[in-house]
């Protein structure tokens, strides 16, 4: 006799005995905690994935996770978990609402995308393990954030799709050359032995495909039922399995039409445009591949006597950090030896170095200009300034309001009244013989299938995405598309956003009589000797201005033996005389001079350089367009006060903040986001990677940090700012097509379902009619295409 099986209660797996509902002492525990705290709804809501390992309770192993928790400045503690065993949002109703009813607990959030868990709380930071411990529990098993952990679990993914893909590829080239014969089985007088023959071979090709292929659609269909919001994947869902359920009994009955041709080819190209999708979600952001990338990867440690290198993560709060000319700063800390510049723009954004001396407060992942400095570590790695940045960031991006699409949000009515109409057909038509009434409800839900629907808004985003990317504007989800038709706020950040992001020689006076004269027009100076002495001098030097000396200077250069004076600038000497390049008083010029020049001293001429953070050329016009649109304008920098007025002033920008760090920046926008304002985000560094996260819609430049790209929903790949305004009238350009595509499909299912519904059209002219509302959709979409559209 056979020993009957029960699935476990709370995690799916085979129970040991029939009388049991747990399959062990640990699943039982767990559905008691779920109990205890009254979230019962977990096991109605829930999805389980037959696919993936389960986790149970009782061998999860609780990592100790101490060293990764993060002190925060207000005294909290935070930290950022991977969670091993969620895949669907009834997991992640049920973490954060266990997490959230516990003392002391801030904030718990999941990203449901990157499966991480961002947790806060009060206390102590001991306390921390008393809530993973409750997490575990439940069956979840906690990580420190792993990216190649990540990174292997998304890729599983990414070959699934692929997968699925490949199958309904092969199914629908295969299963069209079957079709092509049966469509002129009339014509060419087919037997009916042939044609069952046909029929038969059709169905072993389709069933893999949508038992295996259609498997997404049907999960997210199953899924969103149960929340009781069905979506536009339950109403493809119910067509596939409807069309070829009836095809298959079709088969059986050796009946004329099928339609295991519609159902396939409906799973092959909706899972391209998943795929598709998925490709363009890769360049999502990376929190810890980019943290690799930013932060230096090892540190040189004095201790005893002796210099050790140690890796990043390794390094702690009290070491003797030794950061060379040229190197990156490990970690957070205090200068207690030697005078240099920083290169701080990838932490404040600003241009210029900073000269600092004993006692300055330095971060990781600033530059070390000049001369070797010796700091006194205050945070370790994982609390470092970069990483809260970083870790802003991805909270922020957990934190974006959940945005649904106008296709779904049709389908949440559309869908229902779909289905009744097909119950309705059926019972009307019972009296007549379930297998007429079937047929009439069969045609109701083929010529209703969504096909048009589903393809209404993907098709105007496909062209629209393929315009704007010809443009050299990269959008990589539809989504923003529909986004920015709701924008009233664009923010932009200054340097590399409005300006070019560096300093270009603009200009260069000698001096005169106790004033400057033009270096070009003043008789008997030459120069270009002096040019090219600069020049020589500055090849030396990491310093930007340095830098924009040798970018300008194109022809050969004197070898010189140069000497850095940190924190004043280079000198050499020259023709037995000394030469020398940097701030006015090193090089003897009285007077006031802005840190965007820098002085040449030989002999005793004395030149002046003047630079510029170049204003892109069209960015007044751009923001005059934006102006137009309805729009307002913020300017948003880490730079000076002074130096932001005057840019605001020559783009006539009224408000304008200036000395942001990327905190206030964030606490700015969440204000934004607190009086309901939608708003773009512009900018192009690592001080704005946690604005672009939080912004509705982020945009970034191609030649931005690869962080700030990876975070930003469209990529321009200029350098010039009138590409916003394609952008946003490429947008509601899309918008008015999608409500055109979407009124010409429900004007097609108003005319063709009275006429289904009493039994006026067979499932052949449906599906033919059904084919028709799709190419009318194709068709006005590709009204975009015309360079007239401004697209």
């Amino acid at each position: 006799m056979s020993r009957t099986i029960k699935r476990c209660f709370h995690c799916g797996e085979d129970t040991k005995d029939a009388l049991s509902d747990f399959c062990c002492l640990g699943c039982d525990a767990a559905y008691k905690i779920i109990g205890k705290f009254g979230l019962e709804n977990y096991y109605k809501l829930r999805q389980i994935n037959e696919n993936e390992r389960k986790i149970k309770p009782e061998i999860a192993e609780i990592s100790d996770i101490s060293e990764f928790i993060t002190h925060e400045k207000d005294g909290s503690f935070s930290i950022a978990l991977m969670v091993q065993g969620l895949h669907c949002a009834a997991c992640v109703w049920l973490i954060e609402s266990i997490l959230k009813k516990q003392q002391n607990v801030i904030s718990a959030r999941i990203n449901l995308s990157r499966k991480t868990l961002f947790l806060k709380w009060r206390g102590d930071a001991q306390y921390g393990n008393n809530l993973i411990h409750l997490i575990y529990e439940i069956g979840y098993k906690l990580l420190p954030f792993d990216e190649e952990i990540l990174s292997a679990a998304e890729k599983k993914y990414d070959d699934s799709i692929l997968r699925a893909l490949a199958v309904a590829g092969f199914g629908a080239g295969n299963i069209m050359l079957f079709s092509v014969s049966l469509w002129f089985a009339g014509a060419l007088d087919m037997g009916n032995s042939t044609r069952n023959f046909l029929h038969f071979f059709s169905s072993l090709i389709a069933l893999p495909v949508v038992i295996f292929s259609a498997r997404p659609f049907f999960v997210s269909a199953f899924r969103s039922l149960k929340s009781g919001y069905p979506n536009m994947d339950f109403a493809i869902s119910m067509a596939i399995f409807l069309s070829c359920a009836s095809s298959l009994f079709a088969t059986f009955r050796g009946a004329f039409h099928v339609y295991f041709d519609s159902a396939v080819m409906l799973v092959f190209f909706l899972l391209i445009g998943r795929y598709l999708d998925l490709k363009a979600r890769k360049k999502a952001f990376s929190v810890a591949t980019e943290f690799t990338l930013l932060a230096a990867s090892f540190g040189r440690i004095e201790e005893n006597n002796r210099i050790k290198i140690l890796p990043g993560k390794q390094l702690q709060e009290g070491m003797i950090l030794l950061v060379a000319a040229g190197e990156k700063i490990a970690a957070d800390g205090i200068v207690i030896s030697g005078t240099s510049e920083i290169d701080t723009s990838l932490i404040s954004g600003e241009t210029l170095p900073k000269k600092i001396t004993c006692g300055a407060e330095v971060f990781a992942g600033e530059i070390n200009l000049a001369s070797p400095l010796k700091i006194r570590i205050t945070k370790n790695a994982q609390n470092s300034l970069l990483a809260q940045i970083i870790a802003i960031a991805s909270e922020s991006e957990s934190k974006k309001n959940h945005y649904i699409r106008i296709a779904d949000r049709l389908a949440k009515f559309y869908t229902p009244a779909v289905h009744l109409l097909a119950a309705i057909t059926f019972i009307l038509w019972f009296k007549s013989g379930w297998e007429t009434a079937l047929m009439n409800a069969t045609a109701v839900l083929i010529i209703t299938c969504p096909c048009a629907l589903a393809l209404a808004v993907p098709i105007v985003q496909t062209i629209v995405i393929s315009n704007l990317m010809r443009r050299g504007i990269l959008v990589k989800h539809g989504e923003a598309l529909e986004k920015l038709r709701e924008i009233d706020v664009i923010i932009f950040d200054k340097t590399g956003s409005i300006t070019i992001g560096s300093p270009r020689l603009v200009s260069c006076f000698v001096l005169r009589a106790s004033c400057f004269v033009d270096c070009r027009t003043e008789p008997g100076f030459e120069f270009g000797s002096f040019f090219k002495l600069a020049a020589s001098l500055a090849k030396k030097s990491r310093h930007p201005l340095s830098q924009a000396i040798c970018f300008a200077y194109d022809s050969e250069l004197e070898e010189l033996e140069v000497k850095e004076i940190p924190g004043m600038g280079l000198e050499a000497i020259f023709e037995d005389k000394i030469l020398r390049l940097g701030r006015a008083e090193f090089c003897g010029v009285e007077g006031e001079i802005s840190e965007m020049n820098c002085c040449l001293r030989f002999g005793d001429e004395k030149v002046i350089f003047y630079f510029e953070d170049e204003i892109k050329s069209d960015a007044r016009e751009t923001i005059l367009s934006l102006k137009k649109l309805g729009k307002k304008i913020i300017l948003l920098s880490g730079d000076k006060e002074k130096v932001v007025s005057e840019v605001a002033e020559k783009l006539d920008i009224d408000e304008f903040y200036s000395s942001q760090t990327p905190l206030s920046k964030v606490q700015f926008l969440t204000k934004l986001k607190d009086q309901n304002r939608k708003f773009v985000m512009v900018g192009d560094g690592l001080n704005d990677a946690p604005s672009l996260a939080l912004a509705d819609v982020s945009i970034s430049f191609s030649k931005a940090s690869d962080l700030a790209q990876n975070i930003a929903d469209i990529v321009i790949q200029q350098e010039k700012l009138m590409p916003l305004i394609h952008l946003f009238v490429s947008s509601k350009k899309a918008i008015l097509l999608m409500k055109q595509n979407l009124i010409i499909a429900l004007i097609y299912n108003l005319i063709a379902i009275p006429f289904a519904i009493f039994g006026h059209i067979t499932p052949l002219i449906a599906a033919f009619a059904m084919s028709s509302s799709s190419l009318a959709v194709l068709a006005n979409s590709l009204r975009i295409s015309n360079r007239k559209q401004g697209c």
